[in-house]
């Protein structure tokens, strides 16, 4: 499959915006800093409680998401779950999400109740240290915004690729709400040059890993089920020779938090070398969602009909017990 980057995307050029579309950038932006303003400072446990009602009252909008929650976990775990257990797993995955969302901008958490540890950790700060280029493959999964700000507090050079929001006064708004909870740059997917040039100058560059694309042709057994896998994170990883060190972040029930980084996912060589490093990276990240499965993002349409991703590879036990005594 070489080591081409199909998923560091290009925007394409668009036409300036008329004067309609900047009258409604500007009401979305004013919305934007009104919600982050009365967001700003609300305690861990007042935020959750909120999004738990929120989530409640507003249930039939949000039909369609938690019904593709549990599509996803029925495709995963079959009949070993109950109707009741995948609709609440799912519930309580809308809830995760909504809070990791939030969890750089509402009232910081005391770093006492942030942990780390992890085979890779100690490698992933001498790499640090010693200007390497490392990528970080974090995974929708518990608290990332937590996570990303302990790294952002020991590795002097980290950057995060993310999706820059349609409207760039809001775009510009969520970056600096962002980044009052962290020291990182954002660089866009978009910007292809940039991403490559960081790693080279031994940025610690932050990728989501568990991404769906349809233009992908990288298939892997991920959760049991043949899953098409982003391939930006390993093409990146092949092209430029960085380690990529596999991370997740979880919340506790007794209110702490774990960081967990994994040994370094080392780019493979020969024609199957990408297809090694992410079946690698998927195998990492399974146990983590297996024993967190509350706090995934099963709400995402990671396998969708008609594009051969979904069928079944093996049969995957049901989660840990926390997750499923957690749902009732």
């Amino acid at each position: 499959m070489g080591t081409t980057l199909p998923q560091v995307r290009r925007r394409r050029r668009r036409r300036p915006p008329s004067a309609w579309q900047r009258l409604r950038w500007r009401i979305e932006a004013l919305g934007v800093r009104l919600l982050l303003a009365l967001l700003r400072g609300r305690r861990h446990a007042t935020m959750r409680r909120g999004i738990h009602l929120a989530i409640g009252l507003a249930r039939p909008a949000l039909a369609r998401r938690l019904s593709t929650a549990t599509t996803n976990l029925e495709r995963v775990y079959g009949d070993q779950l109950s109707d009741q257990q995948r609709q609440l797993l799912a519930r309580l995955s809308l809830e995760s999400f909504f809070l990791s969302c939030l969890e750089s901008i509402i009232q910081p958490v005391a770093d006492a109740r942030i942990t780390a540890e992890g085979a890779g950790l100690a490698e992933l700060l001498a790499c640090q240290r010693q200007g390497q280029g490392v990528i970080i493959g974090s995974l929708h999964l518990g608290c990332w915004d937590l996570g990303l700000r302990w790294l952002s507090q020991r590795l002097d050079n980290l950057a995060v690729i993310y999706r820059p929001a349609h409207n760039p006064r809001a775009d510009e708004l969520l970056n600096a709400a962002r980044s009052a909870d962290n020291h990182c740059r954002w660089i866009s997917q978009f910007d292809a040059r940039g991403i490559l040039q960081s790693l080279r100058d031994g940025c610690g560059l932050v990728v989501m890993t568990d991404l769906y694309s349809h233009r992908s042709d990288l298939v892997v057994d991920f959760l049991g089920l043949s899953t098409k896998f982003a391939t930006g994170p390993v093409a990146l990883s092949q092209k430029t020779g960085a380690p990529l060190f596999p991370v997740a972040h979880v919340r506790e029930d007794d209110g702490t938090f774990r960081l967990i980084c994994g040994e370094p996912i080392r780019p493979g060589s020969g024609p199957h070398g990408l297809a090694e490093q992410a079946g690698a990276v998927a195998r990492w990240h399974e146990a983590w969602i297996q024993a967190y499965a509350d706090q995934y993002y099963w709400i995402n349409r990671r396998w969708r009909e008609g594009d051969g991703s979904g069928s079944p590879c093996r049969r995957l036990p049901p989660p840990a017990a926390r997750s499923l005594g957690r749902s009732g």
